[in-house]
Formats: C-alpha cells, sequence, structure tokens
C-alpha cells in the first residue's frame, strides 16, 4: 500500500469547527457543513403550443445544448482531440450529463492516460480536482463534499438576504412567523460592528456565573461541584462529564440517560498531549487567556502567577485524557453500556450527585434508577483527580472551558490566541477567519436547523430527486438480501435474521414529514414556539438555542422514543445508519453533484455515487456495530459463535489492510503514522459492501433500462463511469496538521485511502479496468 502524501490526504471534518451536525452513536458516511440541489425552473403559462413552435422550441433547445456541451468541455477537447461529442442515439446532451460529464473531465488528471488506474485510483480521478480546487486560508481540509455545503450556503444566503421572504406574497402566516424568526438571527449574527461594540461583556457573564456557583470561598451550595457541573451542562459548556438521552440499546422504544466521557477535552485527541511541543504551546495560551480574563487566585495567602495556573490546568487535562477511553472503545457498544444503578454509579465518582443533576432536570413526574456509564473506570480516575486537584485549578479549568466553548461567538482581541492556536493546530493560516456569513448559516443549522431546512428544501429539492432516491435505496436492499442468500459463512438461522433486518430497515430521503413536519409550517413554527430570538443579541440567541435543545432533550424522559426525529437537518451534506433504530437517513444536502446529478443522467452515476453511500449505510447494519444489533434494534447476541468467528476473520483482514496505509507525521523528522485499521474497520466494511450492492443493483436496472454515453467520455465504459463516480465523491485536499488530528480521531480512513482500498476490495473494479489481478484484497458481503 502506498503511503498518503499530505497533499492528497483529508481529513474527516467534525466538531464545531466544520461540521454541522455530529451525530453520536450513530454511523455517517462523512462528515461536513450543508449541501445544495440546483433545480432548474421550467415556467410554461400558455394552454396551447401549435406543433410548429413545439418543433422549432426542441430544435432550438437541442442546438443550445449542444453548444453548452461543447462549451463546457473544450478545454479538455483541445488537450484531448481523439474525444468524440457527436450527437447521436447513444448520447445523452440532457442539462444534467453535460454538467457530470464536464466535471468528470475536469476532476481526472491532465495526464490521467499515462496514470494506471489498477495502481492509483485517487490520482488517476481526482488529480485534476486537487489542480482546479485550493482551500480557503480558514480550512484545513476539503472534499468533493465541502463544495457541496459551499452550494448550499451560498443557496440559503441569497435566502437570507433577499429583500423579502421568497415568495413573500403567498406565504402563510406561519411561515412569515417562521422566516422573521430565522431572518432575526441572522441578522443579529452578520452584525459585525455589534458584536465588536459588546466585545467580550456576554463571555464574561458567564465567567461571572461561574464564579459565583463554583467560587473559591466556598460559601454554602457554591462548594457544590454538581452545581457548577448543572449551570455548565445547561449552557452547554462540556467538562469532566457529558450527559444524554438516547434510545436504550437494549430497549430502543425507550429512551435512558448516559453519562460519558467528554467527546474533547481540550486538545482534540488524548495524544496530543504526549506531544511536548503542543502542550507547551498550549499551556503558554492558556497562561495568556488567564492573564486577559483575569484569574487570578491566592494561595497561602500568595499570588498564583497566571503561568503556574496555566501549568496546572493543562495537567488536570492531561489526566483527564489519560483515563479517557480511546475513540475507538468510546465507538464500541460492547464496551461503553454498562448500566449502573443511581446508588452504583454514585459510588465510583461521590463528588458529584446523579440525584440531583436528575431531580433537577428530568421531568416533574419521571423516576429512574438506571443510566448507562460509558466508562467506571474514567468516573473512578475523574473521582481520584477531584480529589487531589486544588479549587482553585477546578475553577480556572471549567472558566478555561467556558471561554474555548463561547469565543467563536464574540468579537474581540482578547481571543485573538485562542483562535491562532486553533488555526495553527489544523494547519490553517493563524490569522485566518472564516467569512462571517458562512459561520452564521453554520449556527443557524445547529440551533434551527429546521426553520431553515424547510427554506432550503421548497428552494432546492425537487420531489423527483426524493423518488430515484426511494428506487435506488430499495433496489440496494433488495440486491443486499440476494447477498446475504449466497454469503455461505453465515448460518442459516443467522441469515434469515438478517434478510429480515434488512427488510425492516427504514429508509428517510430528504427531509422529516414528522417531529417536525417540513412540509407544514404551522408544525415547524410550533416546533421552536417556545424559543425567543433577539434581532440583535447574537451571543444571547447562541445561548438560547443551546438551552433550548438541552432542554427539548432532557423533556423525552418518560416517553416512548420519538422514531419520526431526525439526527440531521435537510441541507447536510452526510448520511447515517441508526442501529437502535435500524434507520437509514439520507438528507436533501447530499443528494446533488457529484453523488447525484438528477433523474435524467445516467443512472450508472447516480447508482456509482449515491448508490454507494446508500449501500454504505445499509451495511452498516452488519458490520462490526450493526451486527450487535438485531431485526428491530435491539442491543443482542443474535449471532452464533461460529458465525462470529467467520466474520472476525474477515474483518480482521480490512484491519490489516488499511492499517498499511499511513500519512506523514506532524514533524518533518516524525516517522509516518499508520491508519487505526481498528478504528475504521466498520467504515472500510461499509465502503466495500456498499460499492458492490450497489454495482450490482445498477447492472440490474441496466439490463432493462440501458442508459447513453456522456459526451467526451465515450472511450469509457458504463462500468468505468461507475466507478469514476464514486471516486469524484472523494476527491480531496488536506494539511499535513489536519489529516494527524483525523487519524487519532476519525472513525473514517482518509479519503484517498477509502478511494484506493475500496477499490483493491472490489472485483466489479478490477473487471472493468482490466486490472492484472482479479480477486479482492479483502472480502465480506
Amino acid at each position: 500500500m502506498r503511503a498518503l502524501s499530505a497533499e492528497d490526504l483529508v481529513a474527516f471534518q467534525t466538531s464545531s469547527y466544520e461540521a454541522i451536525n455530529y451525530i453520536d452513536e450513530k454511523h455517517e458516511i462523512t462528515g461536513t457543513s450543508v449541501g445544495t440541489n440546483h433545480r432548474p425552473r421550467w415556467v410554461g403559462n400558455s394552454a396551447y403550443v401549435s406543433k410548429f413552435r413545439t418543433v422549432a422550441r426542441w430544435v432550438i433547445m437541442t442546438a443550445s445544448v449542444v453548444t453548452l456541451a461543447l462549451y463546457h468541455l473544450y478545454p479538455v477537447l483541445e488537450s484531448n482531440p481523439t474525444a468524440d461529442v457527436t450527437a447521436s442515439p447513444d448520447l445523452c446532451l440532457e442539462p444534467e450529463c453535460i454538467h457530470a460529464a464536464s466535471e468528470i473531465l475536469y476532476n481526472l488528471d491532465p495526464h490521467y492516460q499515462d496514470i494506471d488506474p489498477c495502481v492509483d485510483f485517487d490520482q488517476y480521478t481526482c488529480g485534476g480536482w486537487r489542480d482546479r480546487h485550493d482551500m480557503r486560508p480558514d480550512q484545513g481540509s476539503i472534499f468533493a463534499g465541502t463544495l457541496m455545503a459551499e452550494n448550499a450556503q451560498m443557496r440559503l444566503r441569497h435566502i437570507l438576504e433577499a429583500p423579502e421572504a421568497p415568495g413573500e406574497q403567498t406565504l402563510s402566516s406561519a411561515d412569515k412567523d417562521n422566516f422573521k424568526k430565522l431572518k432575526s438571527a441572522y441578522d443579529a449574527c452578520i452584525n459585525v460592528d455589534a458584536l465588536k461594540k459588546r466585545g467580550s461583556q456576554p463571555l464574561e457573564e458567564i465567567l461571572g456565573n461561574i464564579e459565583n456557583i463554583y467560587s473559591l470561598q466556598g460559601k454554602g451550595s457554591d462548594k457544590n461541584l454538581t452545581d457548577a457541573l448543572l449551570y455548565l451542562m445547561q449552557t452547554d459548556v462540556s467538562a469532566l462529564t457529558d450527559f444524554s438521552i438516547s434510545p436504550d440499546d437494549r430497549d430502543p422504544d425507550n429512551v435512558v440517560i448516559f453519562v460519558t466521557p467528554p467527546r474533547r477535552i481540550g486538545l482534540p485527541s488524548r495524544e496530543y498531549y504526549n506531544d511536548t511541543k503542543v502542550v507547551d504551546d498550549y499551556t503558554s495560551l492558556a497562561s495568556k487567556l488567564f492573564g486577559i480574563f483575569n484569574f487570578f487566585y491566592l494561595q497561602n495567602n500568595e499570588l498564583v502567577s497566571s503561568p503556574q495556573l496555566a501549568k496546572n490546568v493543562i495537567l488536570l487535562e492531561k489526566r483527564l485524557a489519560d483515563a479517557t477511553p480511546d475513540t475507538q472503545a468510546q465507538e464500541d457498544v460492547t464496551q461503553y453500556y454498562n448500566p449502573y444503578t443511581l446508588e452504583e454509579a454514585g459510588s465510583l465518582i461521590p463528588e458529584i450527585s446523579f440525584e440531583h443533576i436528575l431531580t433537577e432536570l428530568s421531568p416533574k413526574d419521571f423516576k429512574t434508577d438506571r443510566l448507562i456509564i460509558g466508562s467506571p473506570s474514567y468516573l473512578k480516575e475523574v473521582s481520584n483527580i477531584i480529589r487531589s486537584t486544588p479549587r482553585d485549578v477546578i475553577h480556572a479549568f471549567f472558566k478555561f472551558k467556558a471561554i474555548q466553548r463561547y469565543y467563536s461567538d464574540i468579537e474581540d482581541p482578547k481571543v485573538t490566541p485562542l483562535r491562532e492556536f486553533n488555526n495553527r493546530l489544523a494547519g490553517k493560516d493563524p490569522q485566518a477567519t472564516q467569512d462571517r456569513w458562512r459561520k452564521c448559516i453554520n449556527d443557524l443549522d445547529s440551533g434551527i436547523g429546521w426553520i431553515l431546512s424547510r427554506f432550503y428544501v421548497l428552494d432546492a429539492f425537487p420531489e423527483e430527486s426524493k423518488e430515484l432516491g426511494d428506487q435506488i435505496i430499495s433496489d440496494i436492499k433488495e440486491q443486499f438480501v440476494y447477498v446475504l442468500d449466497g454469503t455461505k459463512w453465515m448460518s442459516s438461522e443467522v441469515r434469515q435474521l438478517g434478510k429480515q433486518k434488512v427488510a425492516n430497515i427504514i429508509q428517510k430521503i430528504g427531509y422529516p414529514t414528522r417531529s417536525p413536519d417540513l412540509m407544514d409550517a404551522e408544525d415547524v413554527k410550533n416546533y421552536y414556539g417556545s424559543l425567543d430570538i433577539s434581532g440583535d443579541k447574537f451571543f444571547e440567541n447562541s445561548v438560547r438555542m443551546s438551552k433550548f435543545e438541552f432542554k427539548r432533550m432532557w423533556a423525552q424522559l418518560g416517553q416512548p422514543t420519538n422514531r419520526d426525529e431526525w439526527g440531521m437537518t435537510a441541507p447536510t451534506v452526510n448520511a447515517y445508519y441508526n442501529p437502535p433504530g435500524n434507520e437509514i437517513v439520507f438528507p436533501a444536502g447530499i443528494m446533488q453533484p457529484p453523488t447525484f446529478y438528477g433523474p435524467k443522467a445516467p443512472l450508472y452515476l447516480a447508482y456509482g455515487a449515491f448508490g454507494a453511500v446508500s449501500g454504505h449505510e445499509l451495511s452498516h447494519a452488519f458490520d462490526s456495530t450493526g451486527r450487535h444489533y438485531d431485526q428491530i434494534g435491539n442491543y443482542t447476541n443474535w449471532w452464533d459463535d461460529k458465525t462470529v468467528e467467520a466474520f472476525e476473520e474477515r474483518a480482521q483482514c480490512f484491519v490489516d489492510q488499511y492499517s498499511n496505509f499511513t500519512v506523514p507525521g506532524p514533524d518533518p523528522d516524525s516517522k509516518p503514522l499508520h491508519v487505526n485499521g481498528r478504528l475504521t474497520l466498520g467504515e472500510n466494511i461499509a465502503d466495500a459492501g456498499g460499492l458492490s450492492a450497489s454495482f450490482h443493483a445498477w447492472k440490474k436496472r441496466d439490463s432493462s433500462h440501458a442508459d447513453k454515453a456522456l459526451p467526451g467520455l465515450e472511450n469509457f465504459t458504463k462500468e468505468q463511469l461507475f466507478f469514476i463516480s464514486y471516486s469524484n465523491w472523494w476527491c480531496s485536499k488536506t494539511t499535513k496538521e489536519a489529516a494527524v488530528q483525523a487519524i487519532y480521531t476519525d472513525p473514517h480512513a482518509p479519503k484517498p485511502a477509502r478511494i484506493l482500498g475500496t477499490m483493491a476490495n472490489s472485483r466489479e473494479f478490477q473487471e472493468a479496468f482490466q486490472c492484472p489481478r482479479k480477486e479482492p484484497v479483502c472480502k465480506l458481503w
């Protein structure tokens, strides 16, 4: 396996930097921002058109399309004069086809004829893409999905900055209220002058509240660590431990409280705390911030200096990071699912009152004596850390976490050192800032995402796209049942239950029709009925949105699991499989080029990209995590020992294969870092299984509905274009620093590895490109 260079690697975009949504306990195809699907508006207002005018219109339209094709393809044809774009009955000249052909030709390496696709399909299909796409200074990584996200952001920006709401004259009163709330939030966010005028004042109010609740004087209830944690939780600040409400893996019809280690203590992962240079820079940053925000403490009647306090806080963080399970363990249901009674949980960490937290946050009539503890050993160690750490250090740690959470929501030079540090850590320009309008749209998507989704779907998502998406997913489900029938390493009993599981999978496409119904303006309005939005106070809006979502989450206790809810908003460029819900979800944002060119484009493109995404999510139902959930979503042992043993043997092949991929180390003299084949196992299995299922589903569909060729690409077979379409979705670039961060934290392999590894595991790819080796390196399905 070749080493992946810093130039062609791409990092999975997660957390609050680039991603709109992170779906906990679910399996995503990728993580990124919002997207869009451009829809032409064909308008006709005449009831009668003569035969002559109809023919004339057809001639003119055809000529226009051919002209458009030549315009788009000319730069490529100039360097490839053998390409033939002569119109023929077997050539597709629909606008979608012209668009697809031009994109594929531009994405191909300029010298792709000199590259062996069997050796380096990533460079073969994406060399041109990398040549013509540069990262902005505020980006650490980009891939095709990033561009899709930016298309959606631009469309949403036009909606939000237009003089009036779309279709203002015909909007219902509910939609006028929806748009007013959306516009007020956007206006408050985009007003940088007002933000600069307020400076750090709203953030310092939060720091003052922490001071009052967990003061150093230690009077009365302010001594209670639990009160401080309650305030931080309600303010969306993660510290010491996290609480969440999710379906019970053992009883998915009901929700349960999960207590887990924070996803991020401070630095991106615990490995960073072993890097002396990073820790020194991080400690220096903390010292600067403590001085700027007046973190002064007396110890034995002597003033503790900012550098010493910072050193102690970062040491506290390192101890917490060392106690945190690795990313792989936190994703593994067999390790994170640990039921405890309240008394048992309290014995792990007596310093925190779980009973008090539940009393304060749960509905009044809700009673429970059961929690799921993600890592009992972590809580035990946190207890030891609390007992051995001075109060002033914990106090400063809490404030530090609040600054890290809200620094991007203020405009003040006081937080410039933090922004510069984070940028350097991701390999970005230290001075770079995100375009304000992009941040505002991201914040709206996070805080009032269903209102944003409604206007996005009405503007950008045609019903025929939803229908084709349903067809593709149904075809792949049918193919997967056929695959299970032929899977001899499974026992017949497990195979039958597996087929039932596929039949039971719920497919959700485009947008939710309940909780809320995105097509019902009144329902969307009522969903956010209790959320007040100011037109001039952005920071307060941010806090209110966080508290609104927090209250909504805890209000689920005592209620049956709401299976109508979605974990991603409609503009999101992503997809996921939810094991307890046994559902696959595809927001409208992912159904756009290059994954989805439209209903009139050849199906080999749609099945190669969107179909592979669909198959990927469906394959998660049977990967290293999904296999633990039965046909109704229960976490249970439904595989017999022989089937498990056969699965593990085949899965180990994927672990070994992907562990051979490397990325450059963090420093010039560092050794390359290997991909964690165990951490990325589920995603790698899903990539291979999803691509295979989609290919065979397309071939079956193609036998009864043969597609036309694309202009300028007649030298490629349909099978080859299927795989090129798949690869184009993963074209990417990244900084070395972002690639390293992803190795430590991301359950997805680097995107070039997802191309190279998946092609190596595809017999159909080897045959399509006539590779010497026909047998896949690894195969499960």
